[in-house]
């Protein structure tokens, strides 16, 4: 909290600054100020909760500053300190509704529980401002949603609250919808963030006279709805919300689309759903994107078929002319009413299950299938909101498979089975070396031969090591029960566990997993 002394003795204002335990009140701001007009201008600028001023003051009394502070802060809280001449100034502050004072020469436990008292009229305020604003708030968004909407009802329940809250909407009032998908959940938005571009939109409106009101359904869009008298120009809307996305852009991935300009709040609805209807084409954009009615949708023609040509370029190891390929896919999609995400999706499926394909046949692993945060092909595409993020996959895809095919140059294919099969079971309490044979169908004897020779390890090395590496990643979330991670990674005695997992780490599971949290 913070506190404005104005006084034109330097004793009274810096001997009350300094022998007051101000921290101890909750005030952990001080301003200085010699008389009204410097007072008024300090006020305006630091905003003070609570101003303590003399009356008698040159320049401007604080009768006259406590006015134009008021005026522009209306919850300051104002305490005059006055001598027995002052009554009338007090009349007139008494007319402020400001009629706390203290009486001249100070009596420190006097100005104290003054003080006190304004700290705690201050905080009620405070919260009673907030809860006000909180309502509003909720209402200004039920409006918004209700504005979507074309039935009669809704529109009746628009006009009662457009009365109840005084907004200047008519039946002539002009609506634009804009419409935000936010590929971030809005609540995991940092507030302090959001406030800044909330305030500096709404003060960029106002500077063009229009209002503002919006709504954010499930946690992703927010609806918001532009309003002025005039007819705005749709190159202005354009502007507004090209602003909005450049700010919202910078904290997050945004998509922002626009709607017309329509007059009459009873046709708001249709300004939104055609903001509606452009955000379906955000797929083939990339984010900061305005989506509006110059979005227009480009006569089909087939992507680009090059799936032979690129598996060919990954036989041949040429990532030059793979990646080329991969930009010629990329760029032979466009938006139309004919391919939508979820077929464009399937497509890069192919592609990147092709590559996958030479992966395998090649010894190299491109997805990862250990840990607690598994993926897959199909994962990776599903986690793709744009075209734009479709061909980076496939691309970064394609140059780890070329990274890792020059450093696997002289790695052993059968220790490469191992792995990946040891990596896929390891939660078989069962698992043995016969089973590993099996599985890459050489004699057992063979196998830890080739593997020991190869890796340094004996087969039950690695596996045990495998397992206290995969229950380390367990251990380190606190959701996962110490005598449940023993099963999970393919120990079927807990107190067998233990003793491993103290062998290799040098600490029992409980104490490894009290230094991780």
């Amino acid at each position: 909290m913070k506190l404005l002394i104005a006084d034109d003795e330097k004793l009274t204002r810096e001997g009350i600054r300094d022998r007051l335990d101000l921290q101890g009140l909750g005030i952990s701001g001080v301003f200085l100020a010699d008389d009204g007009v410097h007072g008024l201008e300090t006020a305006l600028k630091e905003s003070p909760d609570i101003v303590l001023t003399d009356i008698r003051m040159p320049r401007m009394n604080g009768v006259q500053m406590a006015e134009q502070i008021l005026s522009a802060n209306p919850g300051t809280v104002i305490i005059f300190m006055s001598a027995y001449s002052d009554k009338e100034y007090l009349k007139a502050a008494i007319k402020l509704k400001a009629v706390s004072y203290v009486e001249k020469p100070l009596d420190m436990e006097e100005l104290k529980q003054a003080l006190g008292e304004a700290v705690e009229t201050r905080r009620t305020m405070s919260t009673h401002l907030a809860a006000s604003r909180s309502h509003e708030k909720e209402q200004l968004g039920h409006l918004t949603l209700l504005l979507t909407e074309p039935e009669p009802e809704s529109l009746d329940e628009a006009g009662e609250l457009i009365g109840s809250l005084g907004l200047p909407i008519n039946s002539s009032t002009c609506f634009s919808a804009l419409l935000l998908d936010s590929q971030t959940p809005v609540t995991l938005l940092p507030e302090n963030r959001m406030d800044e571009v909330r305030d500096s939109f709404s003060s960029m409106l106002a500077d063009r006279g229009i209002g503002q009101m919006y709504f954010i359904r499930a946690d992703r869009y927010i609806i918001i709805f532009l309003y002025s008298d005039a007819r705005q120009e749709e190159k202005l809307i354009h502007d507004c919300a090209a602003f909005l996305s450049k700010q919202l852009n910078e904290i997050s991935r945004f998509f922002v689309s626009v709607g017309p300009v329509v007059s009459g709040m009873e046709r708001a609805h249709i300004s939104y759903m055609e903001a509606k209807e452009h955000l379906k084409e955000s797929f083939f954009h990339e984010y900061g994107f305005i989506l509006d009615k110059d979005t227009a949708n480009a006569p089909f023609h087939p992507p680009a078929d090059v799936l032979l040509e690129f598996s060919m370029a990954l036989a041949e190891k040429q990532e030059d002319q793979a990646l080329k390929l991969a930009g010629q896919l990329y760029q032979s999609f466009v938006p139309n009413d004919v391919l939508g995400p979820s077929q464009v999706k399937d497509i890069y499926y192919k592609y990147l299950s092709k590559l996958d394909e030479h992966g395998m046949n090649n010894y190299i692993s491109l997805w990862q299938k250990e840990g607690l945060n598994t993926e897959s092909i199909w994962e990776g595409v599903m986690g793709c909101a744009t075209l734009k993020e479709l061909h980076d996959l496939l691309c970064a895809k394609t140059r780890q498979f070329f990274e890792q095919l020059e450093d696997s140059q002289g790695e052993n294919p059968v220790v490469f089975q191992i792995k990946e099969f040891i990596q896929q079971n390891y939660a078989a309490p069962s698992l043995s070396v016969p089973d590993v044979s099996e599985h890459v169908h050489l004699s057992p004897s063979y196998v830890c031969t080739v593997f020991k020779n190869e890796t340094g390890q004996t087969l039950n090395q690695y596996l045990t090591d495998y397992r206290i590496k995969m229950s380390k990643q367990f251990l380190s979330d606190p959701r996962y029960k110490i005598a449940d991670i023993s099963s999970k990674v393919g120990y079927s005695d807990g107190n067998y566990y233990s003793k491993a997992f103290k062998k290799i780490v040098g600490l029992s599971p409980s104490e490894y997993r009290e230094k991780m949290l």
